[in-house]
């Protein structure tokens, strides 16, 4: 259920968060795929080519908070609150494929072993973007929250994936730093994209499953059952007004709830009755939830 908000709308908010978003990644990107190169690091540059993936998503991001909230028109009759959902599909499967590329060029490395320069600035870095990460994570998931934004939770998401991997990365680093300290240069070689495989395939879990309760909604499939049952317990509030429910179909697109119902009413049930049970009715679905539209037809019992 969407929240009231006092002060700045919906629109400034999430585009604040979008902004500290791009400004965050465009940088991070710049420092992280620096260090890449100049240490030779698959792992380094898997989360350069991440976050440069973070910064695509928050410029398109930017474009759809700026279009979700226009009006219906002739051309899209329906609005524009399908951008959400595309928006966060695109996000999830940017991740995917950032993954299973990391993957690919970590198996070549296996393959073809060679010791990154220096561990040292590298865990220094990821431990610094790690921390930016979790700060930019929790702002842009308040945000998220308070205005019921789907591409919002998406891009905490990406940031959240974002800390976890450059502490991991920290994390394995500081490892290889220990190994070439005892001595194991044999085995340093193999740190790197061994390390890059797991956490590829640690993070890939999240966007997936992302994927598989937003397409059904790019989709028209049903909304969860919470706003299903939400919606019968009102529709079955109002069937003693009538001889019962002909359809009743609801869909769910970004924040924005569409309910479709037809009820059987009595033959001589005037326009002015069939008006006051469609207002009620209206009311009654907006008051659970605010950001619905709601359609009421009427088909007379023969």
């Amino acid at each position: 259920m969407t929240k009231d908000i006092k002060g700045p709308s919906k629109q400034e908010l999430q585009s604040r968060a979008v902004k500290l978003s791009i400004y965050g990644s465009g940088i991070s990107f710049l420092i992280i795929a620096a260090v890449g190169i100049v240490s030779d690091s698959i792992t380094l540059l898997l989360d350069a080519v991440t976050i440069f993936v973070i910064f695509v998503v928050a410029l398109l991001t930017r474009f759809s908070v700026q279009t979700v909230h226009r009006p219906p028109d002739h051309r899209y009759n329906f609005g524009y609150t399908k951008y959400e959902p595309f928006t966060v599909v695109i996000q999830a499967g940017l991740i995917i494929i950032t993954c299973f590329v990391s993957v690919n060029f970590a198996i070549q490395d296996i393959l073809h072993p060679d010791d990154i320069t220096g561990y040292s600035l590298p865990v220094i870095v990821e431990v610094v973007s790690g921390l930016i990460s979790i700060l930019i994570m929790w702002y842009i998931a308040s945000i998220g929250r308070k205005t019921d934004s789907a591409m919002l939770k998406g891009a905490a998401m990406q940031w959240k994936i974002e800390a976890m991997l450059s502490f991991g990365i920290a994390a394995g680093f500081l490892i290889g730093l220990i190994l070439r300290a005892k001595g194991y240069t044999n085995i340093t070689p193999y740190v790197d994209p061994s390390m890059a495989i797991i956490l590829a395939m640690v993070l890939v879990i999240e966007p997936l499953k992302t994927m598989g309760h937003t397409v059904p909604e790019l989709l028209d499939a049903a909304p969860g059952e919470h706003i299903q049952t939400t919606v019968r317990k009102i529709v079955d509030k109002y069937k003693p007004h009538s001889f019962g429910v002909v359809r009743l179909r609801t869909r769910k697109a970004g924040g924005k709830i569409f309910v479709d119902v037809c009820f059987l009413v009595k033959g001589n049930m005037t326009v002015i009755e069939t008006a006051e049970l469609t207002d009620n009715f209206q009311r009654d679905v907006e008051e659970h939830l605010p950001d619905s539209d709601v359609l009421v037809h009427f088909k007379h019992k023969r």
